[in-house]
């Protein structure tokens, strides 16, 4: 009687640790890379161009991937891409990457490209829509004003 209680209690264990890694599974690893709703940052226009910041404290890169002219979705003018194109940088450490873009009015789409395995939405700019390498991507207006630029 006493060895089928510690086969019970083993199989139970060994069950929990079956639901445990299947639950980690589907998570996947960019689970770790979504940005809290308190450190959400939208595009802001910052002397003359267009601020990007993500929140990724666990990221070791981060790109800013787009439908403009010279990013091509990360991938530049060339044909074979640029590793490096829309490459944000975490000068402080704080886990908020961020690239200025000097952008002409218009409507474009994008998405954050993290450690080169996970596309991610732009959690701070809630317009989504079609298109782009993940199927769905941000989505940013701009419009001239007197001030330079506005978005919307």
């Amino acid at each position: 009687m006493r060895v089928l209680i510690i086969h019970m209690t083993c199989s139970r264990l060994a069950c929990l640790a079956v639901v445990l890694v299947l639950g980690l599974s589907v998570l996947g690893p960019g689970c770790a890379y979504l940005a809290p709703r308190s450190q959400s940052y939208g595009p802001a226009a910052k002397d003359g161009a267009v601020l990007f910041r993500f929140y990724a404290p666990t990221a070791r890169r981060v790109q800013l991937a787009g439908n403009w002219p010279g990013n091509n979705w990360g991938k530049g003018d060339g044909s074979a891409g640029e590793a490096n194109i829309g490459l944000m940088e975490d000068k402080d450490g704080d886990g908020v990457w961020q690239i200025s873009v000097v952008l002409p009015p218009g409507r474009y789409k994008y998405l954050y490209w993290v450690d080169e395995n996970t596309w991610h939405l732009d959690p701070g700019k809630p317009e989504e829509v079609g298109g782009g390498p993940a199927g769905v991507c941000s989505q940013l207006v701009l419009f001239k004003n007197s001030n330079g630029i506005e978005i919307r």
